[in-house]
């Protein structure tokens, strides 16, 4: 009786003990990362071989987990609408009000600087010399930092096209940049920091952190919380920013 006693207590120890493996539906067999599709952050090339600052981030979080997992490169706006509805487990955004209404921020992944390039010989030195110039914008973006300064701001497409604005266009006198997008299409366009002037900081640190969606599992998230921690505390960011483009 007392043999059947110990086995029975143990196997209920062993049944009871909280798992990634549980049949809790809200623990995914296979966990799904979603890295936004945007140059240098991530993208697939001609080979569909993936790259990218992010999409090497996420990689390296999914191999620690230690669970199968997947790493999408996907369309920004559908990122979300993909977290929204469960079919995406994690993603990494800033905290804009469309990601927080749809899921749970988790931790800091990495901090971004907003930076200003500036045209070559141009002398600005400073947000103030800003005032009265003309400035390149990502469009539909805005900067606090510069409100009332600019006498024209150009709008364009994307950051390879402000760049090349930047370079060309001698009406233009700075573009701003997420500083990982300044330096890559750089290095893509076989340009230097020779053809430029002076690098301003226009916003420094911003927050890029990993989302999950809402009904995960507690002890997956708190496990994706102290993975995430840990790779911060690394500073692969930084040598990621080194390998695709900045010197």
């Amino acid at each position: 009786m007392k043999y059947v006693y110990i086995v029975f207590t143990t196997l209920l120890f062993i049944y009871s003990k909280p798992s990634f493996s549980s049949s809790d539906n809200r623990v995914p067999p296979v966990l799904r990362i979603g890295t936004m599709d945007l140059r240098p952050y991530g993208w697939r090339d001609k080979t569909k071989v993936k790259h990218g600052i992010i999409f090497e981030m996420n990689e390296e979080l999914g191999k620690r987990l230690g669970l199968p997992y997947v790493n999408k490169v996907i369309p920004f706006k559908r990122l979300i609408k993909l977290l929204e509805d469960g079919s995406i487990d994690i993603i990494s955004a800033q905290a804009h009000e469309e990601v927080l209404s749809v899921g749970e921020k988790l931790e800091v992944q990495f901090e971004i600087d907003v930076i200003a390039g500036t045209r070559k010989n141009s002398n600005i030195k400073s947000i103030q010399d800003f005032k009265g110039k003309h400035l390149v914008y990502h469009r539909s973006a805005s900067y606090k930092e510069l409100e009332g300064l600019p006498s024209r701001i150009i709008y364009v497409n994307g950051y390879r096209q402000a760049l090349g604005f930047l370079h060309k266009n001698r009406h233009a006198d700075a573009a701003i940049f997420s500083e990982p997008a300044y330096y890559y299409w750089m290095k893509d366009m076989g340009l230097s920091r020779k053809d430029f002037g002076n690098v301003i900081m226009i916003t420094p640190n911003k927050k890029q952190w990993i989302f999950v969606r809402k009904d995960l599992n507690i002890e997956l998230k708190n496990k994706i919380k102290e993975t995430v921690k840990e790779i911060y505390k690394e500073d692969l960011y930084k040598n990621l920013l080194v390998k695709y483009g900045k010197n």
